[in-house]
């Protein structure tokens, strides 16, 4: 800093008109007194808040018993254990509980599933499985929870959660009364405690449960758990300090309760009010002392507060963007180093400066080139995209043609069958025509043969279309399909095929199935992957069977074959790339993997599940149409 003697330091010239007047001695005489005073009174102030703690926590420990009480006189009254009674009588005895006693927002019975069977006024609309109320009492535990809000209505509640033993002996349902916490908030109200003071719940990650302004429910509460009493900074009162004590709520009755402390503070001013008597000869006294170094402040800022002004407008022309200003401070204190330092300061930030604008140059050129790069970079990423995709369609048409040379055989014989029809209508119309007379029953027999000539030729005009349709590269759009539709398609290819192998085919199809958002073609093309998957698992015949039904929010499509199963090493790889059990050069390991790729296009998914000698069951899951986002997690694997 530099050589300054000791009566020019800035710390000498502020501390010497203090201790010229007495002030320090004065604070020091005056804190002593208080403190010993204030110890006395803050002792016995925190006895009686402990006091009144203590009664606190035993009647709300009163109102919670009876409140647990009334629950489990329902749970365990004829009507609610008798699993044979109607539940319009249960419900009626639950809502003379609600109605007689004042004190519950909803009383809710509960099926060991988490499934709602009956409700007075079913206010909470969550997820009841994973409350751990609920898990405790399926246990046969009985579980009182914290107190949180339902929105339907706003409530404050908690929960007392009961088990409903049947006559049999066992738990058959839950029974749940939410409290509305307005009855434990007019009991914690109805305290007063001199002019201040107020009683709160705080909960154990302390938040207040119960407070005399409702505004401060749920917001972390400043107390101490740890400590039986205590004062603290408040910050939702006017005054400076709180005295406080608490209790900890423990219930009379062998259940699981909250962890409560019941906290009873008290503004400072109001504890320690015997003080103000003392407080005011002493404010006198003060004011004499604060009048006096007042005065002397006057005279020694004057010799301060001026070259702290002069550097505030050198820093005010620094902050407009003036870097060649210099102060001109002069003093021979700690001030006048600062200005020097300041001017010092100015000169290398200036410096500093003209670099930084050489450097943010140099860097403006860069980005340039960089932005340029990056565009050309993703034109390539785009082109490589689109070569991606493309080739992705081509493997899916590649895996369609494959299924169709597995139909050839089938579609041939299916074909065979109505053109021999045609070929001998023809030729026995021909031998007639061939007569000289024609009488008029052969007239009307033509017109039967004609008919059956027509359907034969209907029957292979729409054999050929289904494969042509099939076989056409698909589309990309997406749109509304009814899957039972796709279903019937997909047979209509194999069906042939399937019984000439001596295969029955059982059909359960939903009649009232719900639409999927998809592709018919390419769900056409998985379906009949999976029957010929079927087929060829089957070699000596058996049964396939094919049901549709709506399920959580999705569609569900199974396929179950009676064929050879599919051994536990190779169920994680049967949807790999290439991957195939078939030794003769039958199979080219891309159905499957076609398969899958399509319905997680679909987002979908397919679940596997098979016994090797007892058969396979393939499983499609898609959502309902609009609907993506319901997949279950039962079905991701």
């Amino acid at each position: 800093m530099g050589n300054i003697s000791f009566f020019r330091k800035l710390g000498f010239k502020i501390a010497l008109p203090f201790i010229l007047v007495g002030l320090l001695p004065l604070f020091i005489g005056i804190v002593f007194l208080f403190k010993y005073t204030e110890g006395l009174i803050r002792d016995d102030a925190c006895n009686n808040l402990g006091l009144l703690a203590k009664n606190t926590e035993e009647e709300v420990c009163r109102f919670m018993t009876s409140c647990v009480t009334d629950i489990k006189i329902l749970a365990e009254s004829a009507v609610m254990r008798n699993t044979d009674m109607h539940v319009d009588k249960k419900l009626l005895e639950m809502k003379k509980i609600q109605d007689y006693y004042k004190r519950f927002e909803d009383i809710t019975m509960i099926d060991t599933k988490g499934r709602v069977i009956t409700s007075t006024t079913y206010n909470y609309r969550g997820e009841w499985r994973s409350k751990k109320w609920f898990l405790e009492a399926i246990k046969g535990n009985v579980y009182v929870s914290d107190a949180h809000v339902i929105l339907d209505p706003y409530k404050v509640v908690l929960v007392i959660a009961v088990p409903l033993i049947g006559e049999n002996g066992k738990i058959h349902a839950v029974l749940v009364g939410q409290l509305n916490m307005e009855r434990l908030w007019e009991i914690v109200d109805s305290i007063a405690i001199g002019n201040t003071g107020f009683v709160t719940i705080m909960n154990e990650q302390q938040y207040y449960v119960a407070h005399p302004n409702k505004g401060m429910l749920f917001r972390q509460a400043p107390f101490d758990p740890e400590k039986k009493s205590g004062v603290i900074d408040s910050s939702d009162s006017d005054s400076e300090m709180l005295f406080y004590s608490t209790e900890k709520y423990t219930s009379t009755v062998e259940y699981e309760s909250p962890k409560w402390r019941i906290v009873v503070a008290q503004e400072k001013r109001d504890a320690l009010s015997n003080l103000s008597k003392l407080k005011n000869n002493v404010i006198y006294i003060l004011i004499i002392s604060f009048f006096l170094v007042i005065v002397i402040s006057i005279f020694v800022s004057k010799g301060i507060v001026k070259p702290v002004q002069t550097l505030i407008q050198g820093m005010s022309r620094v902050s407009d963007g003036d870097l060649s200003y210099k102060t001109s401070v002069k003093s021979r204190d700690e001030i006048g180093l600062l200005g020097v330092a300041f001017n010092d300061m100015l000169m290398r930030l200036n410096k500093a400066h003209q670099e930084l604008q050489i450097k943010t140059e140099e860097l403006h050129e860069a980005f340039n080139k960089i932005s340029l790069l990056n565009v050309t970079l993703e034109k390539r990423v785009e082109e490589r995209t689109k070569e991606l995709r493309e080739k992705q369609h081509q493997l899916v048409q590649a895996g369609k043609l494959a299924a169709i040379g597995q139909l050839g055989a089938g579609v041939a014989h299916e074909l065979n069958n109505p053109i021999t029809g045609i070929l001998g209508y023809t030729q026995f119309m021909l031998d007639i025509v061939s007569k000289e007379n024609l009488k008029i029953e052969e007239v009307y027999t033509f017109k039967k043969y004609l008919h059956h000539i027509e359907n034969g030729s209907r029957r292979c005009k729409e054999i050929i279309q289904n494969l042509l349709q099939f076989a056409r590269k698909s589309p990309e759009d997406f749109v509304s399909v009814n899957v039972n539709n796709v279903v019937k398609d997909a047979l209509s290819l194999i069906e042939c095929q399937l019984l000439v192998n001596k295969i029955e085919v059982i059909k359960n199809l939903a009649p009232d199935i719900k639409q999927v958002d998809g592709n018919h073609v390419q769900l056409q093309q998985v379906f009949t992957d999976i029957i010929i998957n079927a087929q060829q698992a089957m070699p000596e015949g058996g049964q396939l069977f094919i049901s549709t039904r709506n399920e959580n929010g999705n569609v569900a499509i199974e396929f179950k074959d009676t064929g050879c199963g599919i051994p536990e090493k190779y169920k994680d790889r049967i949807f790999e790339p290439f991957f195939t059990t078939k030794t003769d050069w039958k199979g080219t390991g891309l159905g499957l993997s076609i398969c899958y790729d399509i319905i997680k296009n679909h987002s979908g998914n397919i679940v596997v599940d098979s016994q090797l000698g007892k058969g396979s069951v393939f499983t499609i899951i898609l959502p309902v149409k609009n609907n993506k986002n319901v997949l279950k997690d039962d079905y991701k694997k």
